[in-house]
Formats: structure tokens, C-alpha cells, sequence
């Protein structure tokens, strides 16, 4: 595949990413809507109606347009091409849409421009065998970062300790973050690999869905009814919601350690996952968009 149709597929996934929510996390909010009461289901009305203009007019839903990730999983496509078509992608989406410029300079806080800077954007890449080239877009607002945490344990920690920090963590947040939330729970031995399962754990998985080991299971269903008992609501205004999933994974851990990373989504969990199976196929399949009929 030709350099400049790879980078045309990742800026419509970029565009699409700001743009619109995917299908499972619009379907989650007008259910949040149906059941939430008083003024949280004012304020999520009015979150549906803005996602509903930004899909149609191609705006961005929120004026903070984020940071950029990319999750890729590279299959036999090379790798240096991949970065390179992300680079130019967004610098072009950047002027295109347009993306608010995001990539500030740390000693001289200069905007950089085109939200590429000093190891910006920041890429995962994963080395599966085979011909399938997938790439989730993930632009990260600011105000969302109010919440993620990296907490280090004693190894013999329970269940309830855990459940507590997490608890505690967006209680203190509390509207900061603009909720109802998402939040991507990683427990591990280090902080890098917790920090990374967790925010696989938020990205990659559809809402609504649950590990596949019960007991886990479980637990991400106590962490969200726990988290609502707390009444946040929509942007702080009180509600019977205050987060909208928890999507937890873990590594084994160290005998020395136990490590707990919570990262956080607003409402609007922006992400978009585009598929390029050689010639054969190009899809952004989290908003069931086909790119080559």
C-alpha cells in the first residue's frame, strides 16, 4: 500500500476520533440518559444533542481536541512507514478540521504546532503475525488526566483496599474530570505495566464488556456500583451516575509489590479503530465506517 493512501485512512480515523463517539459509547449514554433523574438528565440531554451536531457538521465534540495515542498493532506493514503516515496525518488533520494545537514545549511552554512534538504523538506498537494492520486513535483531553492515579501497595493488599483507592480517587476529582466517567483499572508490578494494561483495558475493550474471568468480572461491577453510590452526576450536579463503565485487567505482581493505576475518561471516551488489510479492506470498525467501497 502506497505511503499517502495510509496516511489519508489514519486522517479520516483522526477526524472520525473528534468528531464522533463510537457506536457503543453513544448507545451507553442515551441509556445513561433513560435512566439518570433532575439535573444530571438535563446536562445529558444536552451532552446527546452536542454529539449529535458534531457527527453531523464533522465539528469536534469537545474544544479540547487532546493528545494523541496511536495502539498499533503492525502486522507485516513496516513500521517506520506506519510512524511516518501518523506524523504527517496529524499534522494535516491538525490544519484540516481543525484540531486545537495541543503539543506544548515543557522548558519554554511554546506551542509546537500541528499536536506533534517531543515524543508526540505517542505510539504502542504490538507485533501480531500476520496482514492486518490496526490502529486506535486515541485523543486524551487534559481535564481528563485530573484523575489518573498510579498508587503502589503492599503485595498482601485485599480487594477492599484497592476498591477504596479507586473510590477515593474520583471522589476527590469529583467534576474535574467531567463526568460520568470510563475508567481503565491496571494492577501489576511496576507502574509503567499497570499504567499500560490500564489504559489497554479502556481503549481496546467495548462498553458493556466484561473479562472473561469472573472473578474480575465481578469486581469491576463492585468498583462501579461503588463509584455511583458517590453521587457525582453529570458534571457534578448530582445523579444516580457517576461513572459509565470500569474496564480492569492485571499482570502478575512482584512479592514486593502491588501496583493500582486508574486512568479516566469524561462521558465523551474518544477512540477510533481503523482496520487496513492490504488492498483488500480499510475500515474504521469502532464507528462501522468502510473507507475503500
Amino acid at each position: 500500500m502506497k505511503n499517502e493512501k495510509l496516511k489519508d485512512y489514519i486522517k479520516e480515523a483522526i477526524k472520525v476520533s473528534v468528531t464522533s463517539l463510537p457506536c457503543d459509547v453513544k448507545s451507553k449514554l442515551v441509556e445513561t440518559y433513560e435512566k439518570e433523574e433532575g439535573l444530571s438528565k438535563v446536562f445529558l440531554k444536552a451532552i446527546i444533542e452536542n454529539v449529535e451536531i458534531a457527527d453531523k457538521e464533522s465539528r469536534p465534540i469537545c474544544q479540547d481536541t487532546g493528545t494523541f495515542s496511536f495502539f498499533v498493532r503492525r502486522g507485516n506493514f513496516e513500521e517506520y512507514k506506519i510512524r511516518e503516515a501518523i506524523i504527517q496525518a496529524l499534522r494535516e488533520a491538525s490544519e484540516e478540521i481543525p484540531l486545537r494545537p495541543n503539543a506544548i514545549d515543557f522548558l519554554t511552554r511554546k506551542n509546537l504546532g500541528g499536536n506533534v512534538g517531543r515524543f508526540l504523538p505517542w505510539v504502542t506498537w504490538e507485533y501480531p503475525e500476520d496482514n492486518i494492520l490496526r490502529i486506535t486513535v486515541v485523543p486524551k483531553g487534559g481535564g481528563s488526566e485530573v484523575l489518573s492515579v498510579t498508587r503502589v501497595l503492599p503485595p498482601v493488599s485485599q480487594e477492599e483496599e484497592m476498591i477504596k483507592i479507586i473510590v477515593d480517587d474520583v471522589f476527590e476529582a469529583w467534576a474535574k474530570p467531567c463526568p460520568p466517567l470510563f475508567l481503565g483499572i491496571g494492577i501489576g508490578p511496576t507502574s509503567e505495566i499497570a499504567t499500560n494494561i490500564a489504559k489497554v483495558a479502556l481503549y481496546e475493550r467495548k462498553v458493556g464488556e466484561r473479562h472473561e474471568e469472573e472473578a474480575i468480572a465481578s469486581l469491576e461491577t463492585k468498583i462501579m456500583e461503588r463509584v455511583n453510590k458517590l453521587g457525582i452526576g453529570t458534571h457534578g450536579l448530582g445523579g444516580k451516575f457517576s461513572v459509565l463503565d470500569v474496564h480492569l485487567d492485571y499482570a502478575s505482581i512482584h512479592p514486593a509489590s502491588l501496583v493500582v493505576s486508574i486512568v479516566g475518561s469524561c462521558w465523551a471516551l474518544r477512540k477510533a479503530t481503523l482496520v487496513v488489510e492490504d488492498n483488500k479492506r480499510a475500515e474504521i470498525v469502532s464507528h462501522n465506517i468502510k473507507l475503500n467501497d
